[in-house]
């Protein structure tokens, strides 16, 4: 069987579709990634052969949104119409640039069904012209395709056979968000749902001997992701630098080869930079991590029972993301434009210290471990497959 897997040219877009994917090629089946800037390498670096969809143009239109949440919202409501309906343009555009090398290669190489994360529009696209079914895997909390995002390519699907996109929906979610976590997020179709654990791919890296174990002072680890945009010249991330000095904790801090010019110089005895270490074996071996809302790394950290203090900026799912961290009982949260030393230090002790946190971070890591791995989801996604050709869509010839 052949799966298909497109995304946006992100790497955060990326990462937590990999485990899938690599289930399907290690059960025997053809897997191919057609996406667009860093997607492209994040997926062949990951053992999996990949296709570009354009010449960088999808990635140009995707990062007109990292500026706007940079921005803290351009000056639009968080969750307002205004933001939904630029984000929405956003993913279409980046959709409209991705779409027709999306097509060229599904058509050339005939997959069986096609696997997207939910602001990739033109996955489903892909999926309706070709007659397969249209997969989605979510990212972490259950969201759908976004309204604004399938009205906003509404006529870019019309012209390739698709009307009424606005009424279409996937055949199959993947969700890998536990029960618990549900809960706090917003209504979710449970229709025609596959639960499959998050196994937080973060790539491979030679390991120091020092991430192996724990250390003798608390360690507490400090991302703001792998987009670079979010960390400007650092001064962030020197905020929580020194808001940690006298609190007796070794502070690792990602910097995901970003230049950082705002950090203390010299640095303290406390910090420790790495560029690019797998989050997964560093939250593995740490007692905290402090980070800006993204849901690969808080889903990551779920994923060890890692408790967790969020740094959302003011625009954007952050801000969904940390209110889920603190609902749940998980961690704590501090606004970005909050984040000084004054506050940032009981913020931190207290997410170290505070035994209900980790608990809570515990009870939701032993959920997910009860998930059903990859590998099942690989196996029912082939039994729904073939159904699917059985009784449903006829499948279209190449062109």
């Amino acid at each position: 069987m052949r799966f298909l897997f497109t995304t946006l040219p992100g790497t955060s877009h990326t990462l937590p579709w990999v485990s899938l994917a690599q289930a399907a090629q290690s059960a025997g089946h053809d897997v191919l990634a057609a996406v667009s800037g860093p997607a492209l390498q994040t997926a062949a670096d990951a053992g999996l052969l990949a296709v570009a969809t354009d010449d960088g143009e999808a990635r140009r239109n995707y990062e007109k949104l990292a500026d706007m949440l940079a921005e803290g919202g351009s000056g639009m409501e968080v969750g307002g119409e205004q933001m939904a309906r630029f984000v929405g343009k956003v993913f279409a555009d980046t959709s409209a640039a991705m779409i027709d090398g999306l097509l060229d290669t599904a058509r050339a190489w005939q997959p069986d069904l096609v696997v997207y994360t939910p602001p990739a529009v033109a996955g489903l696209v892909t999926a309706r012209v070709l007659g397969v079914p249209a997969v989605m895997h979510g990212l972490g909390t259950p969201l759908p395709t976004p309204p604004p995002a399938l009205a906003a390519f509404a006529a870019e699907a019309e012209r390739r056979g698709v009307p009424d996109l606005t009424k279409e929906v996937r055949d199959v979610e993947i969700d890998v968000s536990p029960p618990s976590l549900d809960a706090f997020g917003p209504p979710a179709q449970r229709r025609s749902v596959l639960p499959m654990r998050f196994t937080a791919y973060t790539g491979g890296s030679h390991l120091p001997e020092w991430l192996l174990s724990r250390g003798p002072r608390p360690r507490v680890v400090l991302t703001l992701g792998s987009f670079t945009r979010w960390f400007g010249d650092g001064g962030l991330m020197r905020e929580v630098v020194l808001g940690t000095a006298d609190l007796g904790v070794d502070l690792v801090v990602a910097t995901a080869g970003a230049d950082l010019p705002a950090l203390p110089d010299p640095l303290p005895e406390h910090v420790t930079l790495v560029d690019w270490v797998p989050m997964r074996a560093l939250l593995a071996v740490s007692d905290s991590v402090i980070h800006h809302g993204g849901l690969g790394t808080m889903y990551a950290a779920f994923a060890v029972g890692v408790p967790q203090l969020v740094l959302p900026a003011a625009a954007g799912p952050a801000v969904a993301n940390a209110r889920l961290v603190a609902a749940r009982g998980a961690g704590a949260v501090v606004a970005m434009d909050s984040a000084v030393p004054a506050t940032l230090k009981p913020a931190v002790e207290d997410v170290l210290v505070n035994s209900a946190y980790r608990k809570a971070s515990e009870e939701v890591a032993q959920e997910m471990a009860a998930m059903p791995a990859p590998s099942r989801v690989v196996e029912q996604l082939a039994d729904f497959t073939a159904s699917y050709q059985r009784y449903r869509r006829p499948r279209r010839p190449a062109e």
